[in-house]
């Protein structure tokens, strides 16, 4: 069992803020975000952690020391849609857990049971469109994008090796135009698969998840903050 930690990105909607230091590395209750993430990986027995990294990848190169983690170059992160990234890491994905850096957890919410899950929660109402799961007996059988207040991928999923190899197949095959769009992610390719795959609905209470995508989102982390004593 692994993790792969998708890292490559600009975080252009915080403008000044990524400026100099990538996202990832901002400081939740006094923790660099990826630093949490490593810590809640390690505490459930996974140590074996590729980030794949792109825009201000220097700022990454202390954590191969200090927690034993791979890093992996995504050299074309400008051109390319995170579905390279994780082409990039690909000969490493099975019993995998596949994690966007953006995530903020408030607390440890790795578990080792062995089946495929997204991990979703339900945020409130907004007019930013969310990845909104269908379920039957809580296996996602549908992903669409709106705002309806619902649960919604938090950007966090667990792949078993079955269904992670259906979906590398797919990704070896993909055209050079489908990493191009930027409006496609990596979830496009799993969309397209449900019906091969076996991936259940992992339901996250939204007060212990975040995400670090605008100023709005750093406000809402700190509010959560308050109500929350997170043992790391």
């Amino acid at each position: 069992m692994n993790a792969i930690i998708l890292a490559a990105g600009l975080g252009s909607r915080l403008k000044e803020l990524t400026k100099n230091k990538h996202k990832a590395l901002f400081e939740i209750d006094g923790i660099p975000n990826i630093e949490r993430t490593i810590k809640f990986l390690n505490k459930s027995g996974v140590f074996d952690i590729y980030i794949v990294t792109g825009y201000l990848a220097e700022n990454f190169k202390f954590l191969e020391e200090k927690y034993n983690i791979k890093l992996l170059h995504n050299e074309l992160y400008k051109k390319y849609n995170n579905a390279y990234s994780l082409k990039v890491a690909l000969e490493h994905f099975g019993d995998s857990f596949l994690i966007d850096a953006d995530v903020v957890l408030l607390k440890n919410i790795f578990t080792k049971y062995n089946y495929s899950r997204y991990y979703t929660t339900t945020r409130k109402k907004s007019d930013k469109k969310e990845w909104v799961v269908k379920t039957h007996n809580n296996r996602i059988i549908g992903i669409e994008i709106s705002n309806e207040v619902a649960p919604s991928l938090l950007g966090m999923s667990f792949f078993n090796k079955e269904d992670a190899n259906i979906i590398k197949e797919q990704i070896l095959n993909l055209p050079i135009s489908f990493f191009e769009d930027s409006k496609l992610y990596y979830d496009n390719i799993i969309i397209k698969n449900l019906n091969k795959i076996n991936i259940q609905n992992e339901y996250i209470e939204n007060k212990f998840v975040g995400e670090i995508d605008d100023k709005t989102d750093l406000e809402e982390i700190q509010q959560k903050l308050k109500g929350l004593k997170c043992d790391i």
